[in-house]
C-alpha cells in the first residue's frame, strides 16, 4: 500500500491545481486529497456508470443488469429494442450530477448540445443539427420531457429533477413520438409519483462555491386513491469567468437555478390513471460572456493589411484611462483558469418557465388501452449581453416569449401474438414573440467609426457631435412565428415467427405556418438627421458652419453613424418599418418506417430499418439591410432526411458482456441553416447572412456499446462513435480574409462534428461490515478536433480532449444514505465550449470549460 501511495504522490504533484487565484486557497489540502483518491484507485481498482450488477449471491452468479427504456411508448428491455438507442440511468445520473442536457453529452457518443442560454441553445445528433439563435425553424433533434414535446428547443436548457432516466433516439421520429423530427429525441422521464412514502434529500458543496440542494417526497394522500410527489432544488456555482470591472467579485457563465414540480397520480379503478405534473423554474444568472483571447494577425489570410481591428478602435485618442494613459483592454491571461473579462454593461440573463400536462390511462380491455397527454407549456427569456470593455459602448440581447398547447392520444393494441400496434393523433399549438433589441452609447460612434469618419470627427471640436452620433439609440427587430400541428401516426410489429419481427410504421403531418416581423426605433436618441429640422439648424448647435470644409465632413460623418444606427445607412427609409406579414406556410409531410429483425438467440437481435422524415419549412424574412427586399418574407424549405441502420445487440458470457453496434447513413436534402453567401446583386459584393438550405448533407458511421461485469462489484463500460458528417454540396465564404470569396465546402465536415466521441469508465463497489460499502468511480469523455463555427476558421478549432471525471463515495447497502467525494475535470484539461474568429470590430474570442473542481455531496432515503 505505501508504493501505492508513494506513486500516488507522484502523480497528484503532477496533477497539482493550477496557481490561479482561483485555486491558490487550500491547495495542500486537494493535493492530499487528490493523493488519497488517486491512491485508493490505484489500491482497490475503479468504474463506472449505471450497468450495475444483479447478484444472486456476492461470489456466484452475477450479470448485467436489464434497462427498461420507453422509446416506443411502452415498458421494453432496452436489449429487445431493434433501435439505436443510448440509455443513462438514474443511478449514473443520480451520481454524477448530471442535470442537464448539456451534461449528457459527456455521457453519450454522437450528441452535442451547444448554448450559453436558451435561445442559442442546439441539440444535434450525428454532428448535424446546430441551428442556434433563430426563431422560426423546428429543432431537428427533438425533446420530449413525460411525453410532452418542446416545440421550442431552448425549453431544454434548464436542470431536470427526480430523473428516473434518459433516452436518446438516433433515427428519423414521428410514427410513434409526438412530434415528428429528422434526426432523433432525446427523451427525458421523470419519477412519478408513489403509493408507498418515500423521501430523500441531496446537498453538494464544491470548488466555484459550488451550493445545491435537492429535496424530494413522495406518498399516498388517500390510500390506493390519489398519491403525490414534490420535489424542489436550488443549483448555484460560479461561472469560469471573473469581471474585473465590478468593485466585488462578480462570475460570468455561472448557473444560478431553482424550482420544483409537484405530482399527482389518481387511480379510480384498475383500468383508469391520472398523472398530473405542475412545474416550474426560475433563473437569474450572470452567463453569456466570452473571453477575449487574442486581436487577431495584423494581416488577413491572404496577406492584406487588416487595416481597422478591434484593438486599433480603442487605441483611438478616445479610449484613455482616468489618468490619460492608453486604456488597454483586457485579454485572456497566461495561465489556465485567469480568465478575466472586463464589461460595464452586462446584466444578468433571467428565465422563467413551466407548464402542466395531465396523462390518462385507461385500460380498455385485455388487449386495448388508451392513452391522451394534454399539455401547455410557455418559457420567458430576457438578457442583455454588455459589451467587452469599460467603455459605455452599446448593448444587446434578447426578450423572448414562447408557448405551447398540445394534446396527443395514442390507442395501444397487444392481444395477437402475430401482431401489435400504437396509432395515434397530435395536435400542437406554439408561438414565439421574439424582440431582439440594439441599444448605442455615449462611447459607440468613436468605436464604430471608420478610419475615415474617425479622422473628420476626431479633434477636440467635435467630441460633442462623436457623442451623440450614435448615443441612446434604440432599436429592435421583433419577429413572432406562430404553428399549428395535426398528424397521425401509427406502427405495427409483425411477428412472423417467434424470432422474426416485421415493423412497419408511418405518419401524417399538416401545419400552418404564419409569421410577421417589424423593426422598431423605440428611442432615437439625438436624431440628428430626420424629417424635422435642416441639417444647418441641428449643427449649429454644435457650433458647427456647414460652409466650412472641416465641418461639412464631421457632420456628414456623424450622421452616417446615426443613419447606420438607427438602421436606415444603406437601404434608405426601408430600415425601420411596421409589421410585414410573412408568406403562408400550408404543408403536408409524411414519415414512414420499415425496419426488420431478427431473435438470433434469446440475447442475440439483429436489426435493420430504411426511414424518411421531414420537417416543415420555416416563415422568414430578408435580413439583408443591403437588400432591396429587405424584411420581405424569403421563406426556408422543409428539410427531409432519409436513414438507414444496420445493427445487432447482444448480451454474452451469461449476460456479463454487453456488446451494442449499428452502421447508419443518413442523409439529408435542403439542410435547414444560418448561411452566409456573397451578395453579388450589390456594388461593392457584400456577404450576406440569413436562414435558407444548404442542398445537402450526409453523415455516416459506426456507433457501439460495450459494458462487462468483470467481477462481482466491478463494471467497466465503453461506448463510442466515429461519424462523417459532411457537406454534399456547399458553396460558402472563406473566413478571415480581406475581400469577400466563395469557396467549395463539400466534402468537409460540419462544424461541431467531432469524427471520433468515446465515453468510456468503470465502477466498482467494494463491501465493508455491516452493510457499508465503498463505491469508486471513473469515467472519461473523449472527442476528437472540430471547429466551433460555420466559417471553420483556425481560429474556431478545438482540438482533441478527454474530461475525466471520478469520485469515491461511502453507501449504505440498503440505499439509506451516501457522502461522495467527486472530482471533475481530473486532469485539468483545457477545452472551450464556444468560440469565434476576428473582424472589423470583435478580437478572437472563445468561451473556457471548467477546470478541476472538487466537491462533496451528501445523499439520504427514507
Amino acid at each position: 500500500m505505501k508504493s501505492f501511495n508513494a506513486a500516488a504522490q507522484q502523480v497528484s504533484s503532477f496533477f497539482a491545481p493550477t496557481k490561479t487565484a482561483r485555486f491558490q486557497k487550500n491547495s495542500v489540502f486537494k493535493r492530499k486529497l487528490l493523493s488519497h483518491f488517486i491512491g485508493s484507485v490505484l489500491a482497490a481498482g475503479v468504474a463506472v456508470p449505471e450497468l450495475a450488477l444483479a447478484q444472486e449471491s456476492s461470489k456466484q452468479t452475477f450479470s448485467l443488469e436489464a434497462v427498461v427504456v420507453t422509446a416506443r411508448n411502452r415498458e421494453e428491455i432496452a436489449q429487445k429494442v431493434p433501435l439505436p438507442v443510448s440509455v443513462v440511468g438514474g443511478k449514473t445520473l443520480d451520481r454524477d450530477n448530471v442535470v442537464s442536457v448539456n451534461d449528457l453529452v459527456k455521457k453519450v457518443p454522437n450528441l452535442g448540445v451547444f448554448g450559453s442560454n436558451p435561445r442559442q441553445t442546439s441539440i444535434s445528433l450525428r454532428g448535424i443539427g446546430k441551428n442556434a439563435a433563430n426563431d422560426t425553424m423546428e429543432p431537428s433533434v427533438g425533446v420530449i420531457v413525460d411525453g410532452v414535446v418542446s416545440s421550442y428547443v431552448g425549453q431544454s436548457w434548464n436542470d431536470f429533477i427526480d430523473l428516473d432516466r434518459i433516452e436518446v433516439i438516433r433515427g428519423p421520429q414521428g410514427t410513434l413520438l409526438g412530434k415528428n423530427t429528422t434526426l432523433g429525441v432525446v427523451n427525458i422521464v421523470t419519477k412519478g409519483p408513489s403509493f408507498k412514502p418515500g423521501y430523500s434529500y441531496e446537498v453538494r458543496y464544491g470548488e466555484y462555491n459550488e451550493l445545491g440542494g435537492k429535496v424530494s417526497g413522495t406518498g399516498a394522500i388517500v390510500d390506493d386513491l390519489i398519491a403525490y410527489r414534490g420535489s424542489i432544488f436550488f443549483n448555484k456555482k460560479d461561472g469560469v469567468l471573473d469581471n474585473t470591472w465590478q468593485s466585488g467579485p462578480e462570475t460570468w457563465n455561472e448557473t444560478n437555478r431553482v424550482g420544483g414540480r409537484l405530482q399527482f397520480l389518481v387511480t379510480p379503478d384498475e383500468t383508469l390513471s391520472a398523472r398530473i405534473i405542475l412545474d416550474s423554474i426560475q433563473s437569474v444568472e450572470n452567463g453569456n460572456k466570452s473571453l477575449l483571447v487574442d486581436n487577431g494577425p495584423s494581416t488577413f489570410a491572404d496577406g492584406e493589411t487588416r487595416a481597422t481591428t478591434f484593438f486599433s478602435r480603442l487605441q483611438r485618442d478616445y479610449f484613455n484611462n482616468a489618468d490619460g494613459t492608453k486604456y488597454q483592454p483586457v485579454f485572456k491571461g497566461g495561465e489556465f483558469g485567469d480568465n478575466k473579462i472586463e464589461d460595464s454593461q452586462a446584466r444578468p440573463q433571467r428565465t422563467e418557465q413551466g407548464g402542466v400536462s395531465v396523462e390518462l390511462k385507461k385500460i380498455l380491455s385485455d388487449e386495448y388501452s388508451l392513452t391522451s397527454i394534454t399539455a401547455y407549456r410557455e418559457q420567458h427569456f430576457d438578457i442583455k449581453n454588455g459589451g467587452v470593455t469599460r467603455f459605455d459602448i452599446g448593448n444587446g440581447g434578447q426578450q423572448l416569449w414562447n408557448d405551447q398547447t398540445s394534446q396527443e392520444f395514442r390507442l395501444n393494441y397487444k392481444g395477437d401474438k402475430n401482431y401489435d400496434y400504437q396509432v395515434g393523433l397530435y395536435y400542437l399549438d406554439a408561438e414565439v414573440y421574439s424582440d431582439d433589441p440594439t441599444y448605442y452609447g455615449a462611447d459607440a460612434a468613436a468605436f464604430n467609426a471608420s478610419n475615415a469618419q474617425w479622422n473628420s470627427l476626431k479633434a477636440p471640436k467635435y467630441r460633442g457631435l462623436l457623442t451623440d452620433a450614435q448615443r441612446g439609440v434604440y432599436r429592435s427587430y421583433v419577429l413572432n412565428p406562430t404553428t399549428e400541428s395535426y398528424a397521425a401516426f401509427g406502427q405495427v410489429n409483425w411477428h412472423f415467427t417467434e424470432k422474426a419481427t416485421l415493423t412497419l410504421g408511418l405518419r401524417d403531418t399538416y401545419e400552418n405556418k404564419d409569421g410577421r416581423n417589424r423593426r422598431e426605433l423605440d428611442r432615437a436618441g439625438t436624431a440628428l438627421t430626420n424629417a424635422t429640422g435642416s441639417d444647418n439648424s441641428k449643427a449649429i448647435n454644435y457650433g458647427l458652419d456647414l460652409t466650412n470644409t472641416a465641418d461639412l465632413a464631421a457632420w456628414n460623418a456623424a450622421k452616417a453613424l446615426y443613419r447606420s444606427a438607427i438602421g436606415t445607412g444603406s437601404a434608405g427609409d426601408k430600415g425601420i418599418y411596421d409589421w410585414i406579414e410573412g408568406d403562408s406556410i400550408s404543408d403536408n409531410s409524411i414519415a414512414w418506417l420499415v425496419s426488420p429483425s431478427y431473435q438470433l438467440t434469446n440475447d442475440v437481435l439483429v436489426y435493420a430499418s430504411l426511414s424518411s422524415g421531414e420537417k416543415s419549412g420555416a416563415v422568414e424574412f430578408d435580413s439583408d439591410s443591403a437588400s432591396a427586399t429587405y424584411g420581405q418574407p424569403l421563406n426556408v424549405k422543409p428539410e427531409k432526411a432519409e436513414n438507414v441502420e444496420l445493427g445487432f445487440k447482444s448480451l454474452l458470457l451469461d449476460r456479463r458482456l454487453l456488446i451494442n453496434a449499428n452502421l447508419y447513413y443518413t442523409q439529408l436534402t435542403d439542410y435547414q441553416s444560418n448561411l452566409t453567401v456573397i451578395d453579388r446583386s450589390q456594388e461593392p459584393e457584400v456577404l450576406r447572412s440569413y436562414l435558407g438550405n444548404i442542398p445537402g448533407v450526409t453523415a455516416k458511421g459506426i456507433e457501439f456499446e460495450t459494458a462487462f461485469a468483470v467481477a462481482p462489484g466491478l463494471n467497466i463500460n465503453l461506448s463510442g462513435a466515429y461519424n462523417r458528417a459532411t457537406y454534399d454540396e456547399f458553396f460558402t465564404t472563406l473566413p478571415d480574409i480581406s475581400a469577400t470569396k466563395l469557396a467549395d465546402y463539400s466534402g468537409k465536415q460540419l462544424h461541431g462534428a467531432p469524427k471520433v466521441t468515446l465515453a468510456y469508465g468503470l465502477d466498482y463497489t467494494y463491501q465493508l461490515s455491516d452493510g457499508y460499502g465503498l463505491n469508486f468511480f471513473l469515467s472519461n469523455a473523449y472527442r476528437s478536433a472540430a471547429y466551433l463555427q460555420p466559417s471553420q476558421s483556425e481560429y474556431t478549432l478545438q482540438k482533441a480532449y478527454n474530461v475525466t471525471d471520478g469520485g469515491v463515495a461511502l453507501d449504505r447497502a440498503n440505499g439509506k444514505y451516501r457522502i461522495s467525494f467527486i472530482v471533475k475535470n481530473l486532469f485539468d484539461e483545457h477545452y472551450k465550449t464556444g468560440g469565434n474568429t476576428y473582424s472589423g470590430t470583435n478580437a478572437v474570442t472563445e468561451q473556457p470549460g471548467y477546470g478541476r473542481a472538487f466537491s462533496f455531496s451528501f445523499r439520504s432515503n427514507f
